[in-house]
């Protein structure tokens, strides 16, 4: 009886090949007799031990020694969560990243300022910059123990803390001292820098010569002159118009005359007049006004020969100076010359 078409024998696929061939077993029917209820029963229960196989043992078999062990899955888990919790602090991380910085900003401008208020307070307050040493330079006339004497209360006194009003009023005591300059040396040293008044001439007062400056200082008092040039300014006080128009002509003298001055004479702002010790001659200054030029003039009028014999030299102007024996007035001249010219009267 011929099978209808579609209805063709199954095939049955071949065994693989590293796998031997089950030898069928006496008295048990082939696979290809068999019936075909029989012939599904075996082939179920033939693939169900191979489906339920252990996989390490198959590995076993394979490879030898090797073995597959599972995934645990709390291992898994705790994987992903850990990977869950990296991913979340990055991102917060990421978006935090503006405040962090302007936290550690001020945080670090918060330190600065703390050390600086430290460093502050030390130098302020800290005995280890108290005042232990009083330098004074520039002191000829001044003692120098007497000055370190009126300033010894600020010893013990931190640098930052000296005070500056107290030390005024204590050097001004010192009459010789005009100007004066301090500076301070860490760790412990205050030095101060004197520059002491000089005398410029001397003003008799009855039997008595007081040195003074140029601001009419009086320095010392003595019973002579000494070097210095008398200053005759009359029954007008010292510091007056009188005195300020001699000591600019002492002031505006050259070092060579100034010291063969014997006395300085000056009524008035425009009548200042000079005589000179060792010699007769009489000097007609006029004003203070162009001290420079006319102490340039006097100076090469007394090499010439005509006025060196002359007792009165004129040089109230400059550029038209006249010597005579009485009071000679000036007369112009063409034009300036190296030597002036000297006119006789």
């Amino acid at each position: 009886m011929k099978r209808p078409e579609g209805f063709d024998r199954p095939e049955i696929p071949a065994p693989p090949k590293d796998r031997k061939q089950a030898k069928p077993r006496p008295g048990k029917p082939t696979p290809g007799k068999a019936a075909p209820g029989k012939a599904t029963q075996s082939a179920a229960t033939q693939s169900a031990p191979e489906k339920s196989a252990d996989p390490s043992r198959a590995a076993r078999k394979a490879g030898g020694e090797a073995t597959v062990e599972a995934p645990d899955p709390k291992n898994s888990a705790r994987a992903l969560e850990r990977a869950q919790r990296r991913i979340e602090r990055a991102e917060a991380r990421r978006f935090t990243r503006s405040s962090r910085r302007r936290r550690l900003t001020w945080l670090s401008v918060g330190a600065i300022f703390v050390v600086l208020v430290t460093v502050l307070a030390v130098a302020i307050f800290s005995p280890i910059l108290a005042l232990r040493t009083i330098r004074v330079e520039g002191a000829t006339s001044v003692k120098v123990a007497a000055v370190q004497s009126a300033l010894d209360d600020q010893l013990g006194t931190p640098l930052a803390l000296l005070n500056t009003s107290r030390i005024d009023r204590d050097l001004s005591r010192f009459t010789l001292i005009r100007s004066y300059v301090t500076e301070i040396i860490p760790p412990n040293t205050l030095v101060v820098r004197i520059v002491e008044r000089q005398a410029i001439g001397v003003v008799k007062v009855g039997n008595v010569y007081d040195q003074v400056d140029p601001a009419g200082v009086v320095l010392k008092k003595s019973t002579t002159p000494g070097n210095l040039p008398v200053i005759e300014i009359g029954s007008a006080k010292v510091g007056g118009a009188a005195f300020e128009a001699a000591v600019k002509v002492l002031l505006a003298m050259p070092t060579s005359l100034s010291g063969q001055i014997d006395t300085i004479s000056a009524s008035t702002l425009d009548n200042v007049s000079l005589t000179f010790s060792g010699s007769k001659h009489t000097v007609i200054w006029g004003s203070s006004a162009q001290s420079n030029e006319k102490a340039t003039v006097l100076a090469a009028m007394l090499k010439i020969k005509q006025c060196q014999s002359m007792p009165v030299l004129n040089v109230t102007a400059p550029l038209v100076v006249a010597c005579g024996r009485g009071v000679p007035t000036p007369k112009p001249t063409p034009a300036p010359t190296s030597t002036p010219p000297a006119s006789q009267g």
